[in-house]
């Protein structure tokens, strides 16, 4: 009998962040139930008054926001307790005053129990802390041990290692940054696991391409440099007491990441119910244009690099698809077939990847995938510019920046990938749960356009 996989530690964090909310909402119910019992006598109070259960009900959602927003929650806060405490108790006394000026406005100060407000925030106050026990193992217990945040990862120098470092030689897991390709960027995430920030020891001819590679990671990238302390320029971070560089900043806090993919999930789910038709005449209309299947597979680059199948209509005839995108598709390209050209005009074909977004492989929104051998004026993106690694930092997108701004179609130029790379970047920098839904309405008006072929 085959035992299950173990969860992705981005999995087993998430876990812990939600259960780490219910926790304490479920201390704040209990301490409110408790001041019932203390002040009034009884679980529920007095009879047509539940004094606690209402204030609970008032005090929660509010608490879980201000207290998500805040930080109280997430992996840092493992080992932490009294940070986690500050942070959460805090967030308490902000709850309490919106709770307050709620009631107040509500004209329902006279139906409450003030002693019994007081005594649950004080219980909840104290609860709040020691339910940080309880969070700490039940964290170690999901995820086994807790994730390196920080991993040093050592490249051709000597380096004086801080005890409890999580330590990763580039040799070992075979990257050379100087190699400017996928695979590369690929054993480069899967080397340094879900750390949320890479430090690099490097001689110093070296900086340069670890400056190129780590912008690839979803995770802050920093360069160990020793002799900046005779320099302390303003943007530097810290690692066991040794100035760093900071090149590369992760562009999406965890937070952020659980706000899109909730999105993506809302949407996704959404649209493919609503387009069903659509996605049902397609499919007919492919299968009825020749032989060959209904979906086009083709590898693409994703998030930290890692490669994904990418779901599309087949445009193409059946043995004509290019499925390394050696040749990226012309206008009037004869390999496509009379309905594959409507579904490309329409952008139909792209459909399908509403799937790849459920999956988790895409986001509804982001920069778009690309063939890890697709060129512009014969050569591979990567060698193109070297900020094209930035953008596989957050997973790549159906709609983006720059198909809103018109960047589409084939690269026949440099310029023509370095103009939706800008777009790209700025999206990859300035990133909001705003833009994106921005985004996905102005997509609307470009869903057919002269370059879609």
């Amino acid at each position: 009998m085959n035992e299950r996989p173990a969860p992705s530690k981005e999995v087993a964090r998430l876990r812990l962040y939600i259960l780490s909310i219910l926790i304490d909402l479920a201390m704040l119910g209990l301490a409110f139930a408790l001041a019932n019992v203390i002040v009034l006598g009884s679980l529920m109070g007095e009879p047509g008054k539940p004094h606690g259960l209402i204030m609970f009900a008032m005090i929660a959602p509010v608490y879980a926001l201000i207290a998500i927003n805040g930080g109280a929650y997430g992996i840092r806060m493992i080992g932490n307790r009294r940070a986690s405490a500050v942070k959460a108790v805090w967030s308490l006394v902000q709850a309490a005053l919106l709770t307050l000026i709620i009631i107040y406005f509500g004209k329902m100060a006279e139906q409450l129990s003030r002693l019994t407000f007081i005594v649950g925030l004080g219980i909840a106050a104290s609860g709040l802390y020691v339910v940080r026990i309880l969070i700490e193992r039940i964290g170690i217990w999901l995820l086994g041990e807790v994730p390196h945040i920080t991993v040093l990862l050592v490249d051709g120098v000597e380096v004086a290692v801080p005890p409890g470092a999580h330590l990763v030689f580039a040799k070992d897991i075979g990257v050379d940054p100087s190699r400017r390709d996928a695979i590369t960027a690929e054993r480069l995430a899967r080397g340094v696991g879900g750390a949320e920030r890479v430090v690099v020891a490097c001689p110093a001819d070296r900086i340069a391409d670890w400056r190129i590679a780590l912008a690839a990671l979803s995770a802050k990238g920093e360069i160990l440099v020793p002799e900046m302390s005779r320099f302390a320029p303003a943007k530097v971070s810290a690692f066991a007491d040794h100035p760093t560089l900071v090149v590369a900043g992760g562009p999406l806090l965890f937070r952020d990441r659980i706000v899109k993919r909730l999105l993506d999930v809302v949407i996704s789910l959404a649209a493919i119910v609503a387009l069903s038709p659509v996605l049902l005449a397609a499919a007919i209309a492919v299968r009825l244009s020749g032989p060959g299947p209904v979906l086009f597979r083709q590898a693409r680059i994703g998030k930290d690099a890692h490669p994904f199948m990418i779901f599309k209509f087949r445009t193409m005839h059946a043995g004509q698809s290019d499925h390394t995108a050696e040749k990226l598709t012309e206008k009037n390209d004869p390999r496509v077939s009379r309905v594959g050209a409507f579904l490309r005009k329409s952008s139909i074909d792209e459909l399908p990847q509403l799937f790849n977004v459920l999956r988790g492989d895409m986001s509804i929104v982001g920069p778009r995938p690309h063939a890890p051998a697709a060129k512009a004026a014969d050569t591979l993106y990567w060698d193109v510019d070297e900020r094209y690694w930035a953008r596989h930092s957050i997973k790549p997108g159906m709609t983006g920046l720059a198909q809103v701004r018109g960047h589409r179609g084939p690269t026949d130029s440099h310029a023509d990938l370095v103009n939706r790379l800008q777009s790209d970047l700025e999206y990859v920098t300035n990133w909001s749960i705003w833009r994106d839904l921005r985004i996905i309405v102005a997509t609307l008006g470009v869903l057919a356009h002269d370059n879609a072929f």
